[in-house]
């Protein structure tokens, strides 16, 4: 063998890192250490292995020694390929999903063949979920939307919620626009300085030594103008949720949520002679919150049969079809439904937005005399079975109380609930947004699972994306070496790469039903809070699913002296971004397309399935909207990304357009969703679009990175992180500015409470399910009974949600109804009425 050369060509040394695809050229090791996936010579220069992946290259004659980690070699032989492990349990994955995809799809063709057994049922099931859908109330007949003449951008159709959506698309459209047009400006930069010599012959508008100018101000209007697009629909978006707040009609305007009833304060005839004894004026009526979590399946079922007992005597459906004969154990529902325990909220509506203002007025008075102290020694925290006995309510005046005497430092006692329980008013929300399931008396902190689950899979990501996709990025760095490729190592090479990419958009899927069902679970009193939390961490855990194996890679790297290039790292993200977008549109066909069909067929072929038991099956699920924020703003971060890596890559332009196309295919497509396929979705809140501008700071962050990287202080690396973490916080600062600039500021409404009611099929009694069964069982004047609001059952509510004006019949089916007998309850008492 030839021995030590007596001159070292690698006489200076690198201190700086240095691509693979450059070692050879560079000399770049003078110890006697290389690099991963290269082997050094007997001059101890660094060449690169001639087999991809190898971690220990024996040399060009001997082969590779060792793969990288989760890659294993194909045979023993000299020549042998490092082959990735995870490819093969991808593989198996894939092939027992098309196995199980083909065999379900055999058998709906099977039961397709087959007779119907329920056609009846089918039937009304599949008329159900049409009325669940979009409808436009206003006009005669309840007809769908027009998809050509509806403006979503500006028509409030199920809230504000769902116009702010589209225009979040439409603000991504402009803004991939024009970064698109300065990112094919770049392009032609260097073409400016050639003349005719260029690929593209151009006249010699910018002399070569002003190139790194003109790429700096490049570089400076990418961010300015993505800087000023975002900034300005920032400020639309809040000016849109100022005119809807201040023009619009809403519940919630009438109505207050008080705080601090006892757990047995279970009548709302009880609560509503409380705050009319201090108003000294009639309230509109009291919904109080009831905990039910152990009691939910037995309440649904319960509305369900009061609901088909309605269609069938209004002659929606046959009562043939109708499971009404198997109504069994129904004797005890009186006592469960007052056994039901008071969450400590109730809802307090009023006929006059002047009533409400006057109440906030009165309680907020009364709270400041309870932080003075009270009159008379008082145990709040009692809750026992006495306490019945206890309470003043009716002794209103001063002195009337058997321990009330007058005090000037707190209140008399006939302004606590029952003499002793202090109450809080606050602003209500709209009740379509209320999870009234979620209420409870002793509400733990459930925002645990979520954090729980939130970190559980940031671990599950940073462990699979260290062992698994990292090495398959330095196996990318390792091909990238290779100057001339053969066909196996090609298509091995790209194979790993789609498996990687095809795996990362998976498990984004993955992690986002995992963080969805985490966050409905956690028992959010309101929905937007809920989607908010799931927005914040599903975006967080997808964006660093996508983007780790490069980063762990890169550390790796470098303790190698070696870092993972910019066209690298652009074309991985290239290949995420496409993926993402594809799997995350075939998952919005596949699965619910896959759930419809299967409870098509489960309909279609059971005997004994009632309508009450079809429809839920077959409805429509609501509009995703919380998740396709997700996925948009994942998209726009990771070509953001590529910007700041390399904005004159080929990918990262290709990815711009890309995303430009794909946000109008999704504007469209998301349109005809929300009127054409998705059910009635109403979305009154604008907290997940405030939430939504305070993450935008990650992908202007980003952006930040691209004219940061050309005007860099490299004598002082603390200026370039001030500048970062300043430019961070200005977005953060506007993004508040822009919402504190266009607070809302309303003026009181002359129109009463029934009118605006009359405009909405929901209210803050219809979608409380406990408060619907406790007036269908405890019927009385004061808290008459009524109908529930279900999806598809807007009919019930009459007016001009009805399919036709009969009122009159909707009255009588109600009052039948209100006219059950009452079983297994004193007929003598009503618990509405206990005080």
């Amino acid at each position: 063998t030839e021995g030590w050369a007596t001159h070292n060509p690698c006489d200076h040394e690198i201190t700086t890192p240095y691509f693979i695809g450059q070692l050879a050229m560079a000399a770049a090791d003078c110890a006697a250490h290389c690099p991963m996936t290269t082997y050094q010579d007997n001059a101890q220069i660094c060449h690169s292995c001639p087999i991809v992946g190898c971690e220990t290259c024996a040399g060009a004659d001997r082969g590779c020694e060792a793969c990288l980690i989760f890659h294993i070699r194909s045979s023993s032989e000299a020549d042998a390929q490092c082959l990735f492990l995870y490819g093969a349990l991808f593989a198996a994955a894939a092939l027992f999903s098309m196995c199980f995809v083909m065999l379900g799809l055999l058998r709906f063709c099977c039961l397709g063949l087959s007779s119907a057994r329920s056609p009846g049922v089918l039937r009304e099931s599949l008329a159900h979920r049409r009325r669940a859908k979009v409808h436009d109330y206003s006009l005669p007949g309840n007809p769908f939307y027009s998809y050509d003449d509806t403006n979503v951008r500006r028509s409030s159709i199920s809230g504000v919620g769902p116009m702010l959506y589209f225009r979040f698309i439409a603000f991504l459209v402009m803004l991939c626009f024009f970064i698109s047009l300065l990112l094919l400006i770049g392009l032609v930069l260097p073409e400016l300085s050639k003349g005719d010599d260029g690929v593209i012959p151009l006249p010699r508008a910018i002399p070569k030594k002003d190139m790194g100018i003109a790429f700096k101000v490049h570089a400076v209007a990418i961010y300015i103008v993505s800087f000023i697009i975002a900034v300005n629909w920032m400020a639309q978006q809040d000016r849109a949720v100022k005119t809807d707040v201040e023009e619009e009609p809403h519940l919630r305007n009438y109505a207050l949520v008080a705080e601090g009833f006892p757990k047995s304060a279970r009548s709302p005839h009880e609560v509503k002679a409380f705050f009319e004894s201090i108003l000294g004026f009639e309230v509109e009526g009291i919904s109080i919150a009831y905990d039910h979590a152990e009691e939910r399946t037995f309440v649904h079922d319960r509305l369900g049969r009061a609901i088909e007992k309605a269609d069938t005597h209004l002659g929606v459906y046959p009562s043939e079809l109708s499971g009404l004969e198997s109504q069994l154990g129904d004797s005890q529902d009186g006592y469960v439904l007052d056994c039901l325990m008071c969450s400590g909220f109730a809802f307090v509506v009023f006929s006059r937005e002047e009533d409400r203002e006057f109440c906030m007025r009165r309680f907020a008075e009364i709270d400041r005399q309870v932080r003075q102290g009270l009159v008379g020694s008082t145990n709040a925290a009692s809750d026992d079975e006495n306490e019945e006995t206890h309470s003043l309510l009716l002794k209103t005046g001063p002195g009337k109380g058997r321990t009330s005497r007058p005090n000037a430092g707190g209140p008399s006692r006939a302004v606590l609930f029952r003499g002793k329980f202090p109450v809080r008013v606050g602003h209500a929300p709209e009740p379509c947004g209320i999870q009234w399931e979620n209420f409870a008396v002793q509400r733990g902190i459930k925002i645990i699972r979520v954090i729980v689950t939130l970190l559980g899979a940031m671990l599950l990501v940073l462990v699979v994306g260290a062992v698994m996709f990292a090495p398959a990025v330095l196996y990318e760095m390792s091909y990238g070496d290779i100057g001339k490729p053969t066909i196996e190592q090609f298509w091995v090479a790209n194979i790993e790469r789609g498996v990687v990419a095809a795996s990362t958009a998976v498990g984004n899927r993955l992690l986002i039903a995992a963080l969805k069902k985490a966050s409905a679970v956690s028992g959010f009193l309101q929905r937007v809070n809920e989607d908010a939390v799931f927005f914040i961490c599903a975006y967080s855990t997808c964006v660093v699913n996508s983007v780790i194996p490069l980063v762990i890679a890169d550390v790796v790297a470098m303790t190698d002296r070696v870092t993972v290039s910019g066209t690298l790292s652009v074309s991985w993200l290239f290949q995420v971004l496409w993926m993402c977008m594809v799997v995350t549109e075939l998952s919005g066909y596949f699965v619910p397309g896959w759930r419809y069909w299967s409870a098509y067929f489960w309909v279609r072929q059971s005997r004994f399935v009632s309508v009450r038991e079809a429809e839920p099956a077959l409805t429509s699920p609501e509009f995703p909207m919380a998740t396709r924020y997700v996925d948009l703003m994942h998209c726009w971060t990771l070509v953001c990304a590529m910007v700041a890596v390399d904005a004159t890559s080929v990918y990262t332009v290709c990815a711009q357009v890309l995303m430009l196309f794909y946000s109008v295919y999704v504007y469209f497509f998301d349109k005809y969703a929300l009127l054409r396929i998705n059910r009635q979705t109403y979305y009154t809140s604008p907290k997940l679009n405030s939430a939504v501008h305070y993450m935008c700071v990650v992908p202007l962050s980003f952006l930040f990175v691209c004219p940061l990287q050309h005007l860099r202080v490299e004598t002082i690396p603390v200026a370039n992180i001030a500048a970062f973490l300043g430019n961070t916080t200005l977005v953060l600062i506007i993004a508040r500015l822009c919402q504190k600039c266009n607070e809302p500021r309303r003026e009181l409404s002359d129109i009463p409470y029934v009118e605006v009611a009359s405009l909405m099929p929901y209210n803050y009694f219809n979608t409380n399910p406990v408060h619907v069964l406790r007036t269908l069982h405890f019927p009385s004047i004061v808290v008459p009974p009524l109908y529930p609001l279900v999806p598809g059952k807007e009919y019930l509510q009459g007016g001009q949600f009805a399919d036709y004006d009969d009122s009159v019949r909707l009255r009588e089916t109600l009052m039948l109804l209100a006219k059950t007998p009452l079983k297994g309850i004193d007929m003598g008492a009503n618990p509405q009425d206990l005080s």
